[in-house]
Order: C-alpha cells, then sequence, then structure tokens
C-alpha cells in the first residue's frame, strides 16, 4: 500500500532530499519553480541529496513548509521499497580541497574495511573535493535549526559559514561541538597558537598561503618580502590572488588585510590585483611567463610547489609569515564517544602524513612538516574569528576589495 503526501500528513522535514524524491518523485517540478534546481542537477544530487534535510533546504530557500505542500499537492509515492531512515545522519561528512580527497578517501577506504563488520555496517560516509560542485555544502550552515540537521563529523576547508554567527551562537557557544585533538603541531607550528582555546573546533591540518613572482613581469620592482609590501602603489595591476569576477575572493587574504590594515588596505589591495584566479591558473601563467602574467600571485603551498626550481619563478615565504586558511573538522559532542574509531583515525598520524605530503601542514605532533627552518606563519586567531560577524566581515572585506579591484579594471 502506498502512502500520500497530503495536507493531512505530518511533513517530512526530518527527510534528506534524496529520501523525500525516492517517495515523491512527482515533487520535483515544485523544487525547481521555487528555485532549488541547482541541488537537482545529478552531480549535486548524488553528493548533497543524502545529506541536506528537506526541511534545512525549504528555510535556505525562504520557503514556508506548508506553502510548498500546496504546490506539491496529493500524489502517491514511486511505490518503490524505500528504506525509513527517519531521517538519519551520515557519521561522516567531508568536504576537502581537491589535493586532500582522493589520497585522504583511500586512506579512509582502507581504515573502513579494517573494523570489524558490525562496526563497518553501522558506518556511513561521503568524501568529497570541495571545487567538485556548484553549491557549497558549508553554506546551508546559516540554515540548521537542529543539531540533527547536520552529519555527526564534518570536515571542511577556510573560514565558511560554520564560523558564521548564527552557528556559532546556536551550535558552538551551545557546546553542541566538541575539539577532539589538543596537539599542537611541529616545531614549527606550535608557537602558531591554532588550538581553539574554548575546545569546539579540530583543526586537522593548515592551507598556506605564500608568494610568487615572476621575475620578468616584476622587472626592476622590488620583490615583496611581507604582505604589507603587496599594497605598495608601484604593483598597481599586478598581482593575482584566488577569486572572480562575481565578488568571491580568497577570505584569508582579505580577512588578513582589512585586520591590519583596514578598509584603506583593501581598497589598495583591490588597485594592485589584475586577477581574480584559481591557482592553477596562476601556475600555468607562472610557467607561461607571457606579457598577461602576473608579478606576483598569492597561492596555496601546495600550487606554489610545482614551481619552485623552476627558471625565473622565485617562491616567496613573507617574512610576517604564510598566511593559515584551516581545515577544520566538527564533531558533535553527543557522538565523540560512539565514533572514537573514527575519529582516533581522522586526527591520527596517517591522516596528518597525507596532509603534510601535500604541503597542507598537519597539527599532529609526531608529523615533521619538512617546512623551511625559519618558516614564520600569520593567523587572524580566534578572538577575531568568534568575536566578529564573520560572514558580515567577509561581505563587507569582498564588497570593499572588489569596488577598487572592478574600478581598477575598467
Amino acid at each position: 500500500m502506498t502512502a500520500t503526501l497530503d495536507k493531512t500528513a505530518e511533513f517530512p522535514l526530518h527527510l534528506s532530499i534524496a529520501e523525500f524524491l525516492a517517495r515523491f518523485p512527482g515533487a520535483v517540478p515544485a523544487l525547481t519553480d521555487q528555485g532549488c534546481q541547482a541541488i537537482l542537477e545529478p552531480e549535486n544530487l548524488k553528493v548533497y541529496g543524502p545529506i541536506v534535510k528537506l526541511g534545512t533546504l525549504l528555510r535556505s530557500r525562504q520557503i514556508d513548509p506548508r506553502a510548498f505542500l500546496n504546490l506539491v499537492g496529493p500524489q502517491e509515492t514511486s511505490g518503490d521499497t524505500v528504506a525509513d531512515t527517519g531521517g538519519g545522519n551520515l557519521n561522516l561528512f567531508a568536504l576537502l580541497p581537491c589535493p586532500l580527497k582522493v589520497p585522504l578517501e583511500e586512506a579512509f577506504l582502507g581504515f573502513v574495511e579494517r573494523l570489524p563488520e558490525a562496526e563497518r555496517a553501522r558506518l556511513s560516509f561521503c568524501i568529497e573535493g570541495n571545487a567538485n560542485n556548484q553549491l557549497d555544502y558549508a553554506d546551508y550552515a546559516d540554515h540548521f535549526e537542529h543539531l540533527d540537521e547536520m552529519p555527526d563529523i564534518v570536515i571542511t576547508p577556510g573560514f565558511n559559514s560554520f564560523f558564521h554567527r548564527w552557528f556559532v551562537e546556536r551550535f558552538i557557544n551551545t557546546g553542541q561541538f566538541q575539539c577532539v585533538n589538543a596537539a599542537t603541531g611541529d616545531r614549527h607550528l606550535q608557537a602558531l597558537g591554532v588550538i581553539d582555546p574554548d575546545g569546539h573546533y579540530t583543526m586537522l591540518a593548515t592551507n598556506l598561503l605564500v608568494l610568487v613572482v615572476n621575475e620578468a613581469r616584476l622587472g626592476d620592482r622590488p620583490v615583496p618580502s611581507c604582505w604589507l609590501d603587496l599594497l605598495r602603489p608601484e604593483y598597481a595591476g599586478s598581482l593575482a590572488i584566488r577569486g572572480n569576477r562575481d565578488g568571491s575572493f580568497c577570505e584569508t587574504l582579505l580577512l588578513t588585510i582589512y585586520k591590519e590594515f583596514g578598509a584603506a588596505g583593501l581598497e589598495r589591495l583591490g588597485h594592485n590585483v589584475r586577477y581574480g584566479w584559481h591557482p592553477s591558473q596562476m601556475v600555468k601563467a607562472a610557467l607561461s611567463g607571457g606579457d598577461n602574467a602576473p608579478a606576483v600571485s598569492v597561492m596555496p603551498l601546495f600550487f606554489a610547489k610545482t614551481l619552485m626550481g623552476r627558471k625565473g619563478v622565485s617562491v616567496v615565504w613573507p617574512e610576517d609569515g604564510a598566511l593559515v586558511s584551516p581545515v577544520t573538522m566538527l564533531v558533535k559532542a553527543e557522538k565523540r564517544e560512539a565514533l572514537r574509531t573514527v575519529i582516533d583515525f581522522l586526527s591520527g598520524p596517517e591522516v596528518a602524513r597525507i596532509c603534510s605530503g601535500a604541503f597542507f601542514p598537519a597539527l599532529h605532533p609526531d608529523i615533521d612538516n619538512a617546512l623551511p627552518e625559519h618558516a614564520s606563519f600569520k593567523w587572524i586567531g580566534w578572538d577575531f574569528v568568534k568575536n566578529n560577524d564573520l560572514k558580515a566581515l567577509i561581505a563587507h572585506s569582498n564588497e570593499i576589495f572588489e569596488r577598487a579591484f572592478s574600478g581598477a579594471a575598467a
């Protein structure tokens, strides 16, 4: 006997999108009409369908559930047998920087194979690259209202929505996530202070930003030695940073410049940046050495390493430190004991070695990240992260930067 979705039924907000559509495939047009077509794209639905709850999706689009129910109308289910998970969560969702996705996924699959069969059968997970999809899962964090809308463990890169005020006040400050690793890193990283003093976020690794100089394009201008140098007028129209012309640029760089040099610093940076590119484009331009190549590029250490030793290209570790962008793990406090085996693996030496080997220096104390002997780091700090409305600040920083950037490019 098939069920129907009608006005008297309890609205299934607890179901994942995949579960909802498996039961009610006729609801697709209503979701499309309400602007939810992006998550219905096959690639996105495969990744996010089992993770994002229907209630979260509707909330993110400011759609009233009952109004949506009226659009869907009474209809029968597909008639297929669909497991009722009760809106159960994934145990792990990892959205990783591309260089980490494949090796960490392979290592985790190997770990899972070594688990006892009963434990393996209970474990559900998804590991994805953060550049592979049109959607960013972290953006849904602005719309979570209940803890069970999230996987038990979430790994994400950068200063994303899991640092935004809504999420912090509702889930972090209330102690619903717990740090599981108090490691301070190897001899280079110990003084950095990346351990969350309040014990909520777990930093697994760091994505470090350094400078790459195209010597021919730089000409007789001085080689920048610190982040302040990027604001010098002689670099006008000569820089490349991660980003695009849609107004989304490297939040780690913009936040750092804003914290240290204010709005005037962001404006000066905007005048000096010529390109908002993916780091792979920066590498290609540095290798080509063409007339359109930037003189200086701000890129992750992973990409900069591919250029070391290349004629006419210099990798500069700023004197005031490589910028730190975090790779962070959130673990539900109530799940820490039940998932201890998984957590110990993710925060353990095998994963740390993989991160370090991909030039994402890890925080595990037994791992030497083979960094330059006198390497220093610039981390904006937990006080800055937690005492500011990071969502508003990132938007404000982007707006100031983009206005100057667009004006310089005009």
